[in-house]
């Protein structure tokens, strides 16, 4: 009897100890791949980006009414280039809008001045023109869209001199002044722009022209330009300070 109860005791700890072996799991490692002799190639410099430092420092649209009762709008958008690489200015776009936020008038294709802009330099995006259901009493703010680019061309500049200004016979102002090709190659085509400013330091008009007859390398030649649809209030005798920008053509695509 007692060699029954020790065997059936030694067959209940073999059961136990088979039960415990199969409840243990191998812990398999993954295979690892040899190596290739590959390296991974170095991250790709980022694009370069298009994208400008600048900020609109100053905008207004200046309303009057001229001799056969057109109302005018005098649109300024000040541009200022806050980085450190030149700018390429394009035509830009603006809207106006009533004091309750009604729109009264949508721009495009508007011209901007110069059009390579160094740092620190400011341009403008400015327009005269006719306005329809507006009254020179309504205070209009300015909603642009300028647009400004890192510059892929050369910023050329022609020396502009014996500039002065004076009232034009039937209107607004005029400039004389010259011209003079430093570059090494004949210019068929030079623009020439007059930003105005008051007392104060701000803008208050503008004249444009350009020169259409080739201007040979080291050669000055005479250019007078007025301000055809100034303000009635923008006299030469108002304006207390002038820049003049000459430039060849330039175009950026």
């Amino acid at each position: 009897m007692k060699r029954l109860f020790i065997a059936a005791m030694a067959l209940l700890l073999v059961m136990f100890l088979f039960a415990c072996g199969s409840n243990e799991t191998a812990t398999q490692t993954p295979e690892q791949p040899a190596p290739s002799g590959e390296t991974t190639p170095p991250p790709e410099a980022p694009a370069e980006t298009k994208e400008a430092s600048y900020e609109v420092t100053y905008t207004n649209c200046k309303l009057w009414k001229d001799s056969i009762g057109s109302v005018w709008g005098q649109t300024i958008v000040e541009i200022s280039n806050t980085g450190t690489e030149n700018l390429y200015l394009s035509t830009g776009s603006y809207d106006l809008e009533d004091k309750d936020g009604n729109l009264v008038a949508s721009k495009t294709l508007v011209s901007t001045y110069p059009d390579v802009l160094a740092p620190g330099e400011k341009g403008y995006m400015y327009e005269e023109t006719t306005l329809d259901d507006v009254d020179t009493s309504m205070a209009l703010t300015v909603i642009a869209r300028p647009d400004v680019e890192k510059s892929t061309s050369e910023l050329v500049r022609f020396p502009v001199t014996d500039t002065k200004i004076s009232d034009a016979e039937y209107g607004g102002v005029k400039m004389l002044g010259r011209v003079e090709n430093t570059s090494k190659e004949a210019q068929s085509m030079v623009y020439i722009v007059a930003f105005l400013y008051d007392s104060n330091g701000t803008m208050i008009g503008s004249m444009f022209t350009i020169l259409s007859d080739e201007l040979a390398a080291g050669d000055k030649i005479g250019f007078e330009m007025q301000g055809f649809s100034l303000p009635d209030n923008v006299t030469a005798s108002s304006v207390a300070n002038y820049v003049v920008y000459a430039y060849p053509y330039q175009m950026q695509f």
